[in-house]
């Protein structure tokens, strides 16, 4: 029983000499991160910028490119010329038939025009106009 726990206890410094290497051959690994540098580096970088729209600053927001996609269309309304919107407030919803997804605002602001509903839409076409306050 004593050489099993002897073999036992060899084998444990062993490895734990064996474990001391690794992370200092890690350490030495310019882009070797311990936990707590991940944990501190990962709160700075999910941190939110928010693009903002100076006061009188206009802003057209256009449809995107799908690539090889069915035409896209306005589909609904969210919002009315004049609105005050923040930032992520879903403004209106474009489709085909495939897919429906909605717009948020990327800035806070008013919106000044909206284009007309149910309009087909190609890629850059104008979906609205919002300005900074």
């Amino acid at each position: 029983m004593i050489k099993i726990i002897e073999a036992y206890l060899a084998k444990l410094f062993e490895y734990n000499k064996k474990s001391a290497q690794y992370m200092e051959d890690f350490k030495a690994n310019p882009h070797f991160r311990n936990t707590e540098e991940m944990e501190r580096a990962d709160s700075k970088s999910n941190a939110v910028i928010l693009p903002e729209l100076k006061a009188g600053e206009v802003n057209v927001c256009t449809s995107p490119d799908l690539g090889n996609q069915m035409p896209l269309v306005l589909e609904k309304w969210y919002v009315k010329v004049g609105a005050r919107v923040k930032s992520g407030d879903v403004l209106c919803a474009i489709g085909n038939e495939a897919v429906t997804m909605e717009c948020e605002s990327f800035y806070n602001g008013k919106i000044i025009w909206i284009c007309e509903h149910k309009k087909d839409l190609v890629p850059g076409d104008e979906l609205y106009k919002i300005e900074g306050i």
